[in-house]
């Protein structure tokens, strides 16, 4: 990880079936359920929880190994803004990019990188954006 790190993932498709199940565990709020208590919302219908949204911009970022390579650790979430909904159906990627990295005072073999993440629709709107703090084995020479 360095500084100017870039990465753009591949999409994923979220169903309804996924959104309930994820509510039904995590975050059980009614418009996240149904799509019936959906539409006695502003948001009209069945959404994902933010829970959801971050948690699918982080897998997509594991899955295509950008976040895991020589990663130790998450240290912090920071600056985590919700910016619409993830709705049933939509197809999602997430584009990462290396804001800073620095070597760890505790142990200069590791480094502390700070990534601009978001998850994004195909086509459409930032559903999610966060800096990902988080701790590398194997720093490379001039971090």
């Amino acid at each position: 990880m360095k500084a100017g790190d870039c990465f753009k993932t591949s999409a994923l498709k979220v169903s309804s079936d996924e959104i309930v199940e994820f509510a039904s565990l995590w975050d059980p709020q009614p418009f996240h359920l149904s799509d019936d208590a959906g539409k006695q919302t502003p948001f009209g219908g069945l959404i994902g929880s933010g829970l959801q949204s971050l948690c699918t911009m982080v897998k997509l970022g594991v899955e295509s190994g950008f976040l895991t390579k020589d990663a130790i650790a998450g240290l912090s979430i920071e600056n985590l803004r919700f910016r619409s909904p993830l709705r049933p159906e939509m197809h999602v990627y997430a584009e990462f990019a290396v804001k800073a990295a620095r070597l760890s005072s505790k142990d200069p073999s590791r480094i502390i990188a700070t990534i601009a993440a978001v998850l994004q629709e195909v086509g459409g709107s930032v559903i999610v954006t966060a800096d990902l703090v988080n701790l590398y084995n194997d720093a490379p020479s001039g971090v």
